[in-house]
């Protein structure tokens, strides 16, 4: 749902400075962590924007050209003006995309937590590049109404467009950093092949994609999203199944948001349990997840370090 201007984003003031302009206005990338992300100690800058402000916003790399924000980290205040946690249904993504955007990242990497819907082929312990994604209930995720949007493309003064197809093959800008992503991570998967589960289609040439890095009709994983924060009931994980290969709570509205103001956005998702109903873990799928976290927690770093080395040498 579309964040609301409520008390808890007006005041108090955050903590951090904000982001000097020159910094602001620098070219860059983003990366968007979730729970099982962590990055070092550093200066902290806030950015405001029009939906409440983004704070604890951090850089990766020296060269100040990799901005992280860890989307449940960011939004939210606690009395002294620090970032307190946001579940995923209270996470203000128009405010955290709309700032990276006017930070002018170029593209986004994002990394989420998810459960799996189809464990044969996605397995808990695996990583992935989901290529498509769904909302198990749908509803609008737009800037429409907030900002000045185009239509089918933006014009002098527009932010960004709001009929467009996400996710497609013939989204050049899109497809060319998906391949960028995938080859500068592939080295991690030799590094940490012992931590690491392969999926189903997954080998060494195209991991963490599944089957192949072409982007067709032919969805080869597909992330679906559900509200939270609670897990989704046995029977409500049937019909998902018919829909999606991973389950997550929070991504597709990034991801929805980012394609509106043209920001090409990859998603690498850790599988750290088997949705409910599916889990043969004998404390079930929320103990899964909690014993899981910890171990993943390893490979999501070296996820991190890696974009962050080959972003630092991209051109933004």
């Amino acid at each position: 749902k579309k964040s609301s201007m409520s008390a808890q984003f007006l005041s108090p003031t955050p903590r951090d400075p904000p982001i000097p302009p020159e910094l602001a206005a620098k070219p860059k990338f983003a990366v968007i962590g979730g729970s099982g992300v962590t990055v070092a100690g550093g200066q902290r800058y806030s950015y405001q924007t029009p939906f409440g402000p983004v704070l604890n916003i951090s850089f990766l790399d020296d060269d100040e050209k990799v901005v992280f924000v860890n989307r449940h980290q960011c939004t939210h205040l606690d009395e002294n003006g620090g970032p307190t946690y946001a579940p995923p249904h209270e996470v203000n993504f128009h405010a955290i995309i709309y700032a990276l955007k006017a930070l002018n990242a170029k593209s986004i990497c994002a990394i989420g937590s998810t459960g799996t819907l189809q464990p044969l082929k996605v397995p808990v312990g695996s990583i992935v590049m989901p290529d498509d994604f769904v909302f198990a209930l749908p509803t609008p995720v737009t800037y429409w109404g907030s900002c000045k949007m185009g239509l089918f493309d933006p014009k002098d003064g527009e932010k960004g467009r709001i009929h467009f197809a996400p996710a497609t093959g013939d989204d050049q800008e899109w497809v060319d950093f998906r391949a960028f992503v995938q080859k500068e991570l592939a080295p991690v998967l030799s590094q940490h092949k012992d931590k690491i589960v392969m999926a189903k289609g997954q080998t060494g040439e195209v991991w963490p994609c599944i089957d192949s890095l072409t982007v067709d009709n032919d969805v080869k994983c597909a992330y679906l999203q559900t509200p939270g924060p609670r897990f989704e009931t046995r029977s409500e994980i049937k019909g998902y199944r018919q829909l999606g290969d991973i389950v997550g709570m929070t991504c597709a509205s990034e991801w929805t948001l980012a394609s509106e103001l043209k920001m090409p956005y990859v998603l690498i998702c850790a599988i750290d349990n088997s949705a409910n109903g599916l889990s043969t873990h004998s404390g079930g799928p929320v103990q899964e997840y909690l014993d899981h976290k910890g171990a993943i927690s390893t490979v999501t770093g070296a996820l991190v370090r890696a974009l962050t080395m080959a972003l630092t040498k991209r051109h933004a």
